[in-house]
């Protein structure tokens, strides 16, 4: 009895555990933040990708000379961890790869790409309106892209 009552408690909490952590991917290997504008004049490609412990920031011009220039920075593994934890996974898997129109009407583009087990999840969007799974990953992702406003 007392070996069942065990059992019991040990499934329990192994439930209980289970249903209160987020769907995170094994095995991530980037997450990657964008936005695009197609009539504009300047760096108008704007990339950031988080690897590791290396935040990579990189913009280009529209046209047949881009143009582009690269920065980089340490990210702390907690804070990878961080934007890692703001996706649900569950949800993200859910949203088709493009919502509405993004760049139309030169509105812009925004995405997030998240790399993981040897394959990439990209969802694109129109620029300003990010998608609820994705809203609090977008909102850490903008002020990281802002750290690189003085990138020549």
């Amino acid at each position: 009895m007392k070996g069942m009552l065990k059992l019991t408690c040990l499934t329990m909490l192994l439930a209980l555990g289970s249903a209160c952590q987020k769907s995170n991917y094994s095995g991530v290997a980037s997450v990657s933040y964008g936005t695009s504008f197609g009539m504009c004049v300047g760096y108008c490609v704007n990339n950031l990708v988080i690897t590791n412990e290396t935040l990579t920031f990189t913009k280009s011009k529209n046209g047949s000379n881009p143009e582009t220039k690269t920065c980089t920075s340490a990210i702390s593994t907690t804070d990878v961890n961080v934007m890692k934890d703001l996706i649900n996974t569950a949800e993200v898997a859910k949203l088709p790869e493009t919502i509405g129109c993004p760049d139309c009407a030169d509105g812009g583009a925004e995405w997030v790409a998240i790399t993981y087990n040897g394959k990439v999840q990209k969802v694109v969007f129109e620029y300003g309106k990010a998608p609820a799974a994705l809203t609090q990953v977008v909102v850490k992702f903008r002020a990281l892209k802002e750290s690189f406003k003085n990138c020549n």
